[in-house]
């Protein structure tokens, strides 16, 4: 397969993105809001403004306080490439996709607000019936939270699970059309705002199972800790300081168990009221024990670093670009290193129709192990999505992907094209 254009370096390919950034910057409207008091975002005013929003969520039973929401959908996709193979050895096929939803919001007090989401699916393939989930699917975003306001500290108690079987989403994978796995945090965040300075404070419990017997090896659990500090520089500017520990043990010895400290500085800030910036970076350092089977004995030194803009250039057309460098676990070996841009439009020019494009790009290298990859990955996708009726929409989607590694069999393009339709209750 030859070489796919964007395989020039990362540090080209952010030069090109710069080119895209500064018209961003320069061509909103560059009005600052007078300098005063912020509202707390933990104090009185915010759980009221809280309840204030909760009463504008569309419901469709409401029992004493709570508010119960259900909506169902059904969708078909096509796939050309379901095991993410080279040309002659790709499979496709017809997937019915089918799930239901459900949301109930209960504001116990005036302080105290308990959320639950879930959403659950099923994936039937027309040829490979072997594909079939082997359980229902979770959707990410499920979650059990508990929002608590107590003088100028809020706090969240959660639990959010997912159970996924889609292997695209994880780029250093191929020639694999399942990649099961159920991924659960449940933990805490507490924020305390003193106006002028917020410091934050979280901490997780991470299970990963794989639901595949070839990925086994990957069952882990973490203990995740992150905390940040800020100062409010302006009204528009806060300027701070932000680090995150992970300590992450494998049930099986064939990865290393790590620990991963990392610390750095960001910026945040609001140009206009139609773009927001934000930009952090600092060092990562992860720690592997040895003894795994893989036999990679590599640990990480290395900056971080990532960028966000959000623009809203219009009433109907908004943006927005993120890029960064990184080192993620990997699936083959110890760590990934990993540069990435991904952007996104939502186009809103047609009544009761919303247009999403997507870009992204990542490059990724493999620090060992298993499989010692360098791959790079491009795709982009494009959703229509149409109102039809108060409680009817449509949905159309198509998306490309195509990785070029350097490992022989292991590159891809993949299309995909759905449709789907949701029925709210």
């Amino acid at each position: 397969m030859t070489r796919i254009a964007v395989s020039r370096s990362f540090r080209s390919t952010l030069k090109q993105f710069a080119l895209l950034i500064v018209p961003l910057v320069l061509c909103a409207p560059l009005t600052r809001a007078q300098d005063a008091v912020r509202p707390s975002l933990a104090g009185e005013e915010a759980s009221q403004a809280r309840q204030q929003d909760i009463e504008r969520i569309p419901y469709n039973l409401l029992v004493g306080p709570v508010r119960f929401r259900f909506s169902a959908s059904v969708g078909v996709e096509y796939n050309d490439n379901i095991n993410l193979a080279q040309h002659d050895e790709k499979q496709d096929d017809f997937i019915f996709r089918p799930q239901v939803n459900f949301d109930a919001i209960w504001p116990i007090t005036q302080l105290n607000t308990l959320r639950f989401d879930l959403g659950i699916g099923y994936s039937v393939y027309l040829d490979h019936s072997n594909y079939d989930t082997n359980t229902i699917l979770i959707t990410p975003g499920s979650q059990l939270a508990f929002d608590i306001f107590v003088g100028d500290f809020r706090i969240n108690i959660h639990d959010r699970i997912s159970v996924q079987q889609d292997p695209i989403s994880e780029p250093a994978l191929s020639n694999t059309a399942e990649y099961g796995r159920l991924e659960n945090y449940a933990g805490l965040s507490v924020l305390w705002d003193l106006n002028k300075v917020l410091v934050t404070v979280g901490y997780d419990h991470y299970n990963f199972y794989a639901l595949e017997n070839q990925f086994e090896y990957l069952d882990h659990r973490s203990e995740i800790l992150n905390g940040s500090i800020s100062l409010a520089a302006t009204s528009t500017m806060n300027i701070g300081l932000e680090g995150t520990g992970v300590f992450t043990a494998y049930d099986q010895h064939v990865l290393n168990d790590s620990t991963d400290a990392s610390g750095g500085a960001f910026i945040e800030t609001t140009l206009s009221s139609y773009l927001h910036l934000r930009v952090a970076g600092g060092y990562q350092w992860i720690g592997f024990d040895q003894g795994g089977l893989i036999g990679d004995v590599s640990d990480v030194n290395d900056y971080y670093a990532n960028i966000l803009i959000m623009h809203r250039l219009n009433a109907m057309l908004s943006q927005s670009l993120a890029a960064g460098h990184e080192n993620q676990l990997g699936v083959n070996s110890n760590s990934v290193r990993l540069n990435y841009i991904r952007h996104t439009i939502t186009w809103n020019l047609i009544r009761n129709t919303l247009l999403t494009t997507e870009f992204f790009y990542e490059d990724g290298n493999e620090s060992g192990g298993i499989i010692d990859e360098h791959f790079q990955r491009i795709g982009a996708a494009g959703t229509v999505g149409y109102q039809l009726t108060p409680h009817v929409t449509l949905g159309l989607r198509y998306q490309y992907t195509q990785k070029d590694s350097d490992v022989p069999g292991r590159n891809y393009i993949n299309n995909r094209v759905s449709l789907d339709g949701t029925y709210s209750f």
